[in-house]
């Protein structure tokens, strides 16, 4: 259990409440006070949890918290479908040949194949969750039942983008969602 910092409950500068100069009345001085402690007796009757309540009442936190990380290859225009399943074949073709590199052969043909900009980081389009991206992945990514794991390829996923051919590369569940957002200090 630790207090807040001292700077989350500070008064303003002392500057702020100097007394007024010595020909002003009594009254002024005495009402002036008056705004002072009134002041301080704000800060002091807030409670500590009172400054914490909202962050479990953030609609952002849910109790079933899904997320995944995947990399994608995206094709656009004519033939975007064949050439995604000439891609899968090769893909196929070549995990066979090396088991244990199929991210980074993923990753190779994204930068090589892949005409959005993430081909330039492999294809990876980082971590997110259900309603982040088109309606297609969400209905690929996380269905009802035996969602994809890590490793797992998807496709082709047909949206108004193109065609896509999906590599799932992490899953979370449930995660502690108060101390990961505390950790990205957003």
């Amino acid at each position: 259990f630790a207090l807040p910092a001292a700077s989350a409950f500070a008064l303003p500068a002392a500057s702020a409440f100097a007394l007024p100069a010595a020909s002003a009345s009594p009254t002024v001085a005495t009402a002036h006070r008056s705004q002072r402690h009134a002041r301080r007796a704000e800060v002091a009757s807030m409670g500590l949890f009172d400054a914490l309540k909202g962050a479990f009442a953030n609609e952002e936190f849910v109790a079933d918290d899904r997320r995944v990380r995947v990399s994608h290859i995206l094709i656009k225009g004519e033939g975007d479908l064949e050439k995604v399943v000439e891609l899968m074949q090769e893909l196929g073709q070549r995990v066979q040949r090396e088991p244990d590199r199929l991210a980074p052969i993923f990753a190779e043909l994204a930068r090589r194949e892949s005409q959005c900009s993430s081909a330039s980081s492999g294809g990876d389009l980082g971590l997110f969750g259900p309603g982040k991206m088109v309606q297609e992945f969400d209905t690929a990514l996380f269905p009802a039942e035996d969602a994809p794991q890590p490793g797992a390829i998807l496709g082709p996923v047909v949206t108004d983008f193109g065609c896509h051919l999906i590599l799932v590369t992490k899953r979370e569940q449930n995660r502690d969602q108060v101390e990961e957002k505390l950790a990205r200090n957003d």
